[in-house]
């Protein structure tokens, strides 16, 4: 998002870059709607996050037209049903300075920091406990949705009920990079909850310094958005011709010394050497000509891994079939292809679907047969 100082004193131009969602300061707000439909972009959402279970994760956006109000409704069903049965337990591990004894006395730790006394000694023990990684992500979450505006009417009524439940639940201090546990026989009930709370603990922060004008943010990067989804689905689609997509992937460089270092989005490998390269753009193509800087990104990807075509992929098209440019004198195709985000999923996974059968065409048939 770039800031700009406007024609009048005390204004200002803001131009949206990526990022879409609400920020939210003491008596002001800010909201950036994306593009796409909200059911649309959360099927991106829920398909990056579970595979599988997208489908259960997408209930109850439809009746949304507005990002922030859609994740709150579905995430307060999903928690909701989560603890309908009760909160889930599980035993944790704790280690603390006690006036009583209780589970394991840590001899060396006591020593060190008692001074002497035998009062408080520290202790390690397990409590089987609602204090479990599942309940504080989705208190934590319940939380930072209910700091937020526009949450009204059931939605906000299931929140509040929901922080009651959680009560006696710890909420995490610092939610930056936290994931859900893996989904087992014991939590499956929590799972898509879980997903929806993943979604919320990355995209969601509260800014309080000392000085500052406190502000409460939700914010998706619809960069990695359109990547993440990409990734997932050209991954799931390409199992069908074997070897194995790598994202991110920075085993070569632009120059011998490696100081040139490249990642691109995607790397099809088979049998050791890498087949295809792709990059995820979540830019429309209104004039029928992708962007020089994207084509010479690709171009360069092409010549360290020597391969003789690449795959721009691309949200929005003017366009209806994939383009190929042909680099003069190299001979390199540099492939455009584009993956309409407001079709309806199953129409949008065909289309990756598609563009994974493109990209193993490129293959002989003997390796795609050996792969």
């Amino acid at each position: 998002m770039e800031v700009k100082v406007g024609d009048s004193p005390g204004t200002s131009w803001i131009q949206a870059g990526s990022k879409v969602g609400v920020v939210v300061g003491a008596d002001w707000e800010l909201r950036v709607r994306p593009h796409i439909d909200v059911p649309h972009l959360m099927f991106l959402l829920a398909y990056a996050a579970d595979q599988s279970g997208w489908k259960d994760v997408k209930a109850n956006f439809e009746q949304e037209d507005e990002l922030f109000a859609a994740v709150a409704s579905g995430f307060s069903w999903h928690a909701t049903w989560a603890v309908e049965r009760g909160l889930l337990r599980g035993y944790r591990r704790y280690e603390e300075r006690r006036a009583d004894i209780r589970g394991r006395i840590l001899f060396g730790e006591h020593l060190a920091r008692s001074g002497g006394l035998p009062l408080p000694v520290h202790v390690a023990f397990d409590d089987f406990t609602v204090d479990v990684l599942e309940n504080r992500m989705l208190r934590t979450a319940t939380q930072l949705l209910l700091r937020l505006p526009r949450v009204t009417g059931d939605t906000r009524l299931r929140l509040l009920r929901l922080r009651a439940i959680f009560d006696e639940v710890d909420p995490l201090t610092d939610w930056r990079g936290v994931t859900a546990p893996k989904i087992s026989r014991l939590n499956q009930r929590y799972a898509a909850a879980l997903r929806l709370a993943e979604l919320i603990l990355a995209s969601a922060s509260i800014s309080s310094n000392p000085g500052d004008v406190g502000s409460t943010t939700f914010v998706f990067d619809m960069n990695k958005v359109f990547e993440d989804f990409v990734t997932a689905a050209f991954r799931n689609s390409m199992r069908t011709f074997g070897g194995e997509v790598r994202s991110q992937s920075q085993t070569h460089s632009l120059d011998e010394a490696a100081i040139l270092t490249l990642k691109p989005d995607l790397a099809w490998w088979v049998g050791g050497a890498c087949h295809s390269v792709l990059d995820a753009k979540y830019k429309p193509i209104l004039d029928g000509v992708m962007r020089n800087g994207d084509a010479y990104q690709m171009l360069a990807y092409m010549t360290a891994y020597g391969l003789p075509r690449g795959y721009l992929v691309y949200a929005r098209d003017s366009g209806v079939e994939p383009r190929v440019h042909t680099v003069r004198n190299s001979g390199q195709q540099i492939v455009v292809a584009t993956l309409d985000v407001t079709e309806d999923p199953d129409n949008l996974l065909a289309q990756v679907d598609q563009l994974a059968s493109a990209v193993a065409s490129d293959l002989s048939p003997a390796l795609t047969h050996a792969a």
